[in-house]
């Protein structure tokens, strides 16, 4: 026989773990979108502030970005380019 008041302790355990779950995701979500939202209201404020150094910024993560991606797709020297850097240096 199965023990049926095991099974109603069993199943009312895991629907308190699962609304306990649900809680702590609604209450991270939460956090989250308020902390989202001061960091943007922080960052618009310091661009409205100078926003000749906020584009500067933005250029210069740009460029770096640039150089790290395309510094794998550079194509080899060949042997002739290899032999005149050594001897003219």
């Amino acid at each position: 026989m199965a023990n049926i008041s095991g099974d109603a302790e069993n199943e009312g355990a895991l629907r308190n773990a699962s609304d306990q779950v649900k809680r702590a995701t609604r209450d991270l979500a939460a956090n989250l979108t308020k902390s989202g939202s001061a960091a943007y209201d922080h960052g618009s404020d310091l661009v409205a502030r100078s926003p000749g150094s906020a584009l500067l910024t933005a250029g210069i993560i740009g460029f770096a970005l640039g150089v790290i991606l395309t510094k794998g797709s550079q194509t080899p020297r060949n042997s002739l380019q290899r032999y005149y850097d050594r001897y003219t240096r």
